[in-house]
């Protein structure tokens, strides 16, 4: 198994909590995985890492490249240019170097394959390689310098999936995204979710913690409370939130909330719009939190709203939806998948306020626990573990038959 980061030793990113759970579900089903990623560089965190990653894989850390020119860690397109190809060929040159035994499977995660991919296209890996194609980010940046900045990765990626023996896409509604960037024709593509474990997600966290939470930040009595999760980034939309609950503000019920957690580099710009808009004393930006607190927030949370104006697989969306939570998500990505319009929540145009005003307005009054309910049992049946981990394991199987 193959990904540059992965919870807990990176950020608590979907990618990173995704490889995290996969690991973990394959082993439960005694697959024997060792695990290919990045060197924290917080010894701290790498022992942690380590200690927690050792009841379910081998953890093989591979030292990242280091930034030039004396630039510090944290500048992410100029991290990535410059290291993602470096590191990707220092884990092929590891595996190439370990002996592979019979039903061995490379699973990589995104441009973390390149190295191997090289490999595999001249014949030397001697295995199946599977790639799983994530959000393809590098493909669908709204903003120009990253888009030209991301070229390299764009290539990097098209060679990974034409030198694997199986392509995942995440979402049937991906497909298309997968088609068009990479080339992999749909009847090529094989589709398995990103997944979550609902009965684990409702363990987390509790409705007293939640509460607790809102009350030391003022908000006790919100009602209804509108939640976001994620990286606050430009991609993810959150702006286009705050112009919409502008727009709604005095339509909205006199106790609304918006409460978004998470950490990122737009995190001032949003305080701002927030402040020019009127709106501080209805929004609470908690900053990054715990997994206990986060999960807490989903139970006493009444929607989740993800904005978003591009979108891979949304971790996030599946875990809202298995605390029952209604859901107002932006089209796009596999958001699609996830959420049955006017039956478990509302899809809206990426990027239009105007729309998303009108369904903040629209979800006081329909039925919440009704559509919740829904998408509770489409998580169930469609994105949990005990539907994809089967999955994966079909997919080796079938794979490594093939190469006897």
């Amino acid at each position: 198994m193959v990904s540059r980061r992965v919870h807990p030793a990176h950020g608590p990113g979907g990618l990173e909590r995704h490889v995290f759970e996969l690991v973990t579900e394959l082993a439960a089903r005694g697959v024997k995985i060792d695990l290919f990623s990045e060197t924290p560089t917080d010894p701290g965190r790498l022992a942690h890492a380590t200690q927690t990653l050792a009841s379910v894989a081998t953890p093989h850390w591979i030292p990242g490249g280091r930034l030039p020119f004396g630039v510090r860690k944290g500048t992410v397109v100029l991290d990535r240019i410059t290291n993602y190809f470096i590191w990707s060929g220092r884990v092929a040159r590891r595996i190439l170097h370990e002996p592979r035994p019979v039903g061995q499977v490379v699973h990589v995660h995104g441009l973390a394959g390149w190295g191997v991919a090289k490999a595999a296209r001249r014949g030397r890996l001697g295995c199946p390689l599977v790639v799983t194609t994530q959000g393809l980010e590098e493909f669908r940046s709204h903003q120009r310098l990253k888009h030209w900045a991301y070229l390299p990765f764009r290539h990097g990626m098209k060679v990974v999936a034409a030198a694997s023996d199986a392509v995942v896409t995440t979402d049937e509604s991906l497909r298309p995204v997968v088609r068009q960037h990479l080339a992999i024709p749909d009847g090529d593509q094989v589709v398995i979710p990103n997944a979550v474990d609902p009965d684990r997600c409702r363990q987390l966290g509790t409705l007293e913690e939640g509460s607790a939470l809102l009350a030391r930040q003022g908000h006790a009595e919100a009602s209804p409370l509108f939640l976001s999760v994620g990286r606050v980034e430009a991609n993810k939309g959150f702006d286009v939130m705050v112009a919409a609950l502008a727009m709604v503000a005095r339509t909205l019920p006199p106790a609304w909330a918006w409460v978004l957690a998470g950490e990122g580099p737009e995190r001032s710009r949003i305080r701002a719009l927030i402040r020019e808009a009127g709106l501080e004393s209805h929004c609470l930006l908690t900053g990054r939190v715990d997994e206990t607190d986060l999960h807490s927030l989903y139970r006493v949370a009444d929607w989740f709203v993800h904005p978003t104006r591009y979108e891979g697989s949304s971790l996030v969306t599946l875990e809202a939806m298995a605390h029952g939570l209604p859901v107002v998500a932006s089209c796009t990505g596999g958001l699609p998948d996830k959420v049955a319009d006017g039956v478990s929540g509302f899809l809206v145009d990426p990027g239009d306020p105007e729309e998303l005003s009108a369904r903040l307005v629209d979800a006081s009054s329909v039925d919440a626990n009704e559509f919740g309910a829904a998408g509770r049992r489409r998580c169930e049946s469609r994105f949990s573990w005990n539907v994809a981990a089967p999955q994966y394991l079909s997919l080796y199987r079938q794979l490594v038959a093939s190469r006897v």
